[in-house]
């Protein structure tokens, strides 16, 4: 059974240029979970397995034989893979980010008159999603100080002009972000 090898320690979310990773050894795989700090999102944006065999020449052998027993990656490897823990050790982790996104909100304007008000609204709901609110519109609602049903009918117009999927930002949402982000930063 691959099982997390016991002599290795407990790898934590280690930080790699503008992603976090996290690492973790279950006999001759490597099973290796990515997270862009800035994503709208607090799970892993990217899963891999591997072999990962090296060391002494008896090292290499024995990954090498228990990779040609399951003839590859095994299926009981991917059941074994901890995702509920990997996803709330990245919401962890990420949280601990200086430069995180998600620690800061989009500056939503009480009244949506253009396509960038629209996106700054979508944007601002995919984040407090992903930041664990359960309830976003009524938040977001409350903190503008307008009702419930304003801020639904605004994401159903933000639908019409193609920001919102229903899930998340469209592509021109974040190109309109991108936009904006970039005149508030002078670039």
């Amino acid at each position: 059974m691959n099982t997390p090898t016991p002599h290795d320690p407990v790898q934590e979310w280690q930080r790699e240029g503008s992603e976090i990773v996290w690492r973790e050894i279950y006999g001759p795989w490597l099973v290796e979970a990515r997270c862009p700090v800035d994503a709208p999102f607090t799970g892993p944006s990217g899963l891999s397995i591997r072999l990962a065999v090296g060391g002494s020449d008896e090292e290499v052998d024995a990954g090498m034989n228990a990779a040609l027993e399951t003839d590859g990656i095994p299926a009981s490897l991917l059941r074994q893979i901890p995702m509920a823990e990997i996803k709330a050790g990245a919401r962890a982790a990420l949280a601990k980010q200086g430069d995180r996104a998600m620690n800061h909100p989009y500056p939503v304007p009480a009244r949506c008159r253009t396509e960038e008000d629209y996106a700054l609204l979508v944007a601002e709901l995919a984040r407090m999603r992903a930041t664990g609110t359960t309830a976003p519109q009524g938040e977001l609602a409350s903190r503008l100080g307008i009702g419930k049903a304003t801020v639904s009918e605004r994401v159903k117009r933000s639908k019409e002009l193609g920001l919102w999927d229903g899930q998340k930002p469209t592509e021109k949402a974040w190109s309109l972000l991108t936009q904006w982000r970039q005149e508030q930063e002078g670039i």
